[in-house]
């Protein structure tokens, strides 16, 4: 199910799009202010942003601002009351993926918003690389892959650990059964227990209907937990029991559920460290890492930034109807000499920026964002 973050001040408008959308399929949370909208970023996942252009706090261009420093690349849907060209360009310019004038029509909005979630589905294809890092962890995941054991996944952020996961329960035994990636910084003390192990109805104060958990909702496949160092020492109790028994008791019930289930969990900490501030179990992380998998960071992956580069090209020339054939000189020795502190996330973001603003059929330092641009001029 997609989750889609409404930013938007007119309450009633707001709750309108929310209900049509829920209607339709999918998940929805809504928020007010730019405030509130960073905050909920950096705690959820979400699939897609609907966001008004002027907020009581500012402009969402201020939004798209951060997201870039941030890395975080989501589908980004600007509306407003104000259409001048000027707005729109603006907005294009920062990442957003499409611009609406308000007043917004609900049918044209779900036909976009399934158009845009449908085609980024279809780009979740990855480029695998050619450097020697490269083939020797594809080689340790073709191993791991058909071995029933719980895997960590340990690299900086943006290295593509939720697309090593996946590639994981693709290759196995259980490839045909459900995959679920969740953000373990969402899920709070309070409501640990029924994300994982469900709730029946009236069980609490707002269980309106019978939850099946995610133990059981995976049950046979895999569930990849991402950045597991965030759970709180309680929720870490939780699951650890859960794993132990393999068994799980909704709140509210008296029976208990057998699952099945293979584990992937991923972290950019240093869980060694957290064991030994008291914040991470010892057991959990034994539990959790049967074998470690370590994700190399793009900059010692020199003979792959080319060819990644190249590969977010392809995709953003689809997705913006661009027809760009490359890098000139000057960029590509850029791209080199940078050091990719937010690893592929950022050379994503920084390469959909260059195609959106290339003129011509290459791109040059002209179009790439200043940190890389700035390295090469400055050596």
């Amino acid at each position: 199910m997609k989750t889609i973050l409404i930013i938007e001040d007119d309450i009633v408008f707001s709750r309108s799009i929310s209900n049509w959308l829920v209607k339709k399929g999918m998940k929805t949370e809504c928020v007010a202010t730019l405030a509130n909208a960073r905050k909920a970023i950096g705690q959820k996942e979400f699939d897609l942003i609907l966001a008004d252009l002027r907020l009581p706090d500012g402009n969402s261009t201020s939004l798209l601002k951060w997201m870039n420093e941030k890395y975080y690349s989501i589908p980004f849907l600007i509306m407003t009351n104000y259409g001048q060209v000027e707005n729109a360009v603006t907005t294009m310019q920062l990442g957003a993926i499409n611009y609406l004038c308000k007043p917004v029509q609900p049918d044209n909005l779900l036909a976009l918003i399934t158009e845009i979630l449908d085609k980024n589905d279809n780009e979740q294809e990855f480029y695998r690389g050619e450097s020697p890092k490269a083939h020797e962890m594809y080689r340790l995941i073709e191993m791991i892959a058909c071995a029933d054991i719980s895997v960590l996944l340990r690299g900086a952020s943006g290295t593509g650990k939720e697309h090593i996961a996946a590639e994981i329960h693709a290759r196995s035994h259980r490839k045909n059964k459900p995959y679920l990636a969740i953000d373990c910084g969402a899920i709070s003390d309070e409501l640990a227990a029924s994300e994982f192990f469900g709730h029946q109805k009236g069980a609490f104060t707002g269980a309106e209907s019978d939850k099946v958990g995610l133990f059981r909702a995976v049950n046979g496949g895999t569930l990849f937990l991402d950045e597991i160092g965030n759970l709180s020492y309680k929720t870490q109790m939780l699951l650890l029991r859960a794993l132990q028994e393999k068994r799980c008791k909704p709140i509210g019930s008296t029976k208990e559920y057998s699952f099945d289930i293979r584990l992937v969990a991923a972290t950019n900490e240093n869980l060694e460290q957290a064991i030994e501030k008291g914040t991470f179990r010892e057991d959990l992380y034994h539990r959790i890492n049967e074998f470690t998998l370590r994700m190399p960071q793009l900059k010692d992956r020199r003979e792959d930034i080319l060819l990644f580069a190249n590969f977010f090209l392809d995709q953003a020339n689809r997705e913006l109807d661009k027809h760009l054939i490359g890098f000139d000189e000057k960029a590509s020795k850029a791209l080199l000499e940078y050091q990719w502190p937010g690893n592929l996330r950022q050379m994503k973001n920084i390469v959909r920026r260059a195609t959106l603003l290339a003129q011509d059929k290459l791109i040059t330092l002209n179009e790439l964002s200043e940190p890389v641009s700035y390295t090469h001029l400055r050596a």
